[in-house]
């Protein structure tokens, strides 16, 4: 394929239907058959709709892709994808931001508690998403909760200790003391409730920080999941995708090949037999009229673990509900050809 196809220029104008019809169904053919075009078609695709939605096109592009490119269902998906990523990323950099202050607070706090806070409050050093946060906003109302104690529990020591050395101390003071210390103990005690159902939160909240990793994974697989009938990259346009063996003698059997409705293009892999040609052209052959319906350009073939494979794509308007045959026709060095194969297959259209 030449390099020129590849311009970032000719990709924006195929994604936003801007391209004549003839050179539109030529890449709509090397979008399935040529994988190097393929990955710099979706990148291309990203770009574009980063840039919408981040706002930066205007003019005709602007209104070519609200016209055309979101007039696809799947592409209105993707769009709604990337302004929730980016969601995401502004409010992700926010956190960052209050992170990195949280982070001088503490060292500044380290500076004066001692090495015991700076265990503690370490949590603000990495700031991640908003479960992150919640679990270290615990350990800060941990750490609060555990000085107020201890400061609580150190005045009500002196104030025990200094109680026989007063001298002319009243004597209903000395009747209250206890009952001070009775209520010092129940607010200690209810604290040391709320810092139990404090741990247990932060024990929560770091189980969920475990188990978000795997979520993730299992999400992006389901993404990846593949699936028989796709839509190329190209909004509105639905292809089927098929996978055809040679004819075997003595298999009358012909395979069936069914067409769901509102698709535009089929694309066929076959299985090559074992052969050494450098090039390959494949026809589509209407036997009831011996007729050539459509003909490849020379394709080179692909190799796999079980040995190579030729893929192709057409219109789903040459097909009907009948019998056909695909002939691949290997060609050699000085460009002679030889039938390599027939791929014969019934269509059923839904």
């Amino acid at each position: 394929m030449n390099n020129q196809t590849y311009n970032e220029q000719v990709i924006t104008q195929y994604l936003l239907g801007a391209l004549p019809d003839v050179e539109a169904e030529r890449l709509d053919e090397l979008s399935v058959t040529d994988d190097e075009f393929a990955a710099a078609l979706s990148a291309g695709e990203k770009d574009l709709v980063d840039a919408y939605v981040q706002g930066e096109l205007t003019g005709a592009a602007l209104e070519q892709i609200e016209s055309y490119y979101l007039a696809s269902p799947l592409r209105r998906e993707q769009v709604k994808f990337a302004r929730a990523f980016q969601l995401l990323a502004e409010t992700n950099a926010t956190a960052q931001e209050v992170g990195v202050r949280a982070e001088n607070t503490a060292e500044s706090a380290t500076k004066r508690k001692g090495a015991g806070w700076r265990s503690a409050l370490s949590v603000f050093t990495t700031p991640r998403l908003a479960l992150q946060w919640g679990f270290a906003a615990v350990i800060l109302v941990l750490c609060v909760a555990s000085v107020w104690l201890a400061l609580n529990n150190m005045r009500l020591r002196q104030q025990v200790s200094q109680t026989p050395a007063r001298e002319g101390v009243p004597g209903q003071r000395e009747q209250e003391l206890p009952k001070d210390i009775e209520r010092q103990r129940a607010t200690t005690a209810a604290t040391e409730q709320e810092l139990a159902r404090a741990r247990e939160e932060g024990e929560r909240v770091e189980q969920a920080l475990k188990q978000q990793p795997a979520r993730e994974q299992q999400r992006s697989e389901q993404q990846r999941s593949p699936k028989q009938q796709r839509s190329s990259p190209r909004g509105g346009v639905s292809i089927a995708s098929f996978t055809l063996a040679p004819q075997m003698r003595g298999v009358e059997q012909m395979p069936t090949v069914s067409i769901p409705a509102q698709t535009n293009r089929v694309a066929m892999r076959l299985n090559l037999e074992p052969g050494d040609h450098p090039t390959y052209r494949v026809s589509l052959l209407n036997p009831s009229g011996n007729q050539t319906l459509w003909r490849s350009s020379k394709l080179r073939a692909q190799a796999t673990g079980d040995g190579k494979i030729l893929s192709i794509s057409f219109r789903t308007g040459l097909l009907r509900s009948q019998a056909y045959v695909l002939r691949a026709t290997g060609v050699s060095g000085n460009g002679v050809s030889e039938i390599v194969g027939d791929y014969p297959f019934r269509v059923v259209k839904q």
